[in-house]
């Protein structure tokens, strides 16, 4: 049995006529009733009721129609599937990111990536997390790429940019009026730390720890809107990128002579597939927006 006898089988099936079903594709007639003569061989059953060049469906034959009409329409679902994983032009991308991005980055991104009609048939399934958590779905294949700091050893990156962080203090905090301080003036500050699960955490402490001093931490937070909260309440001060609305609860100050920043990767699995759609979405990405230093 092929599939060249299922099809014929079908075709047959809903013209019931060998002559005109044999015009439909494209064979000739004698053709037609030899592979509907062997497919019937093979299964032992007769298919068709016949009258001269007309035939009608036996009842096995419409019960069998049944599963031939299941199977190839099942095929053509994967067929069509295939050419739409090889198609660059064609998908859905999952691009997960942290929140401190989310605000200029991925919407610039996404705009200029648009701008690109070869892109249009793209979409993209937008997923906010923590860093941690993006890379375990980077993992697990829960998305293709993610926007975040340096990962750990396993995943791939490019350097998309270098991004600000900032000294928040409250509204009324002494340093408002000042332009910019000393890192010593704030040895004795009550700080406000992301949890030692946090990327951010290392490289705060890794500011710290190059000038040799540890802050004074008073309350440890999971996120960077927790961090602001406590700030904004008069808990202390803290250091974080900036994110929506920030400036509404806090007010930043420059560190003299110390650039705070942190780099952000896109990142994907060393180890999983990448469509066609999310290659060219990652080559796009680090075409048009990796800098340098």
């Amino acid at each position: 049995m092929t599939l060249q006898q299922l099809h014929y089988f079908r075709v047959l099936a809903k013209i019931q006529h060998y002559t005109k079903a044999a015009e439909i594709l494209l064979i000739a007639q004698p053709s037609l009733s030899y592979s509907i003569s062997q497919l019937e061989k093979e299964l032992n059953t007769q298919l068709f009721e016949r009258n001269g060049r007309k035939v009608k469906l036996s009842y096995a034959g419409e019960r069998f129609l049944e599963y031939v009409e299941k199977s190839l329409d099942t095929l053509e679902e994967g067929t069509k599937m295939l050419k739409t994983l090889a198609d660059s032009s064609i998908g859905e991308i999952s691009l997960g990111y942290i929140y401190s991005v989310s605000s200029k980055f991925i919407p610039e991104m996404i705009k200029k990536f648009y701008e690109d009609d070869s892109n249009k048939s793209i979409k993209f399934s937008l997923v906010q997390n923590l860093n941690e958590q993006l890379l375990r779905d980077l993992k697990s294949n829960k998305i293709d790429l993610a926007i975040c700091p340096k990962p750990e050893k396993g995943f791939k990156y490019a350097k998309i940019f270098n991004q600000p962080l900032y000294l928040i203090i409250p509204k009324k905090h002494h340093f408002s009026q000042k332009k910019c301080i000393a890192i010593s003036d704030i040895i004795d500050e009550p700080f406000v730390a992301l949890s030692r699960s946090s990327s951010l955490r290392d490289i705060v402490d890794d500011i710290f720890a190059k000038s040799d001093f540890s802050p004074n931490i008073v309350f440890e937070a999971e996120e960077c809107n927790a961090v602001i909260s406590f700030v904004s309440l008069n808990f202390g001060i803290s250091i974080v990128p900036e994110i929506p609305s920030m400036h509404k609860h806090v007010n930043t100050v420059k560190i003299c002579d110390l650039p705070l920043k942190r780099e952000i990767y896109l990142c994907w699995s060393d180890d999983k597939y990448l469509s066609p759609a999310a290659i060219k979405t990652r080559d796009f990405i680090i075409e048009n927006f990796t800098a340098g230093d």
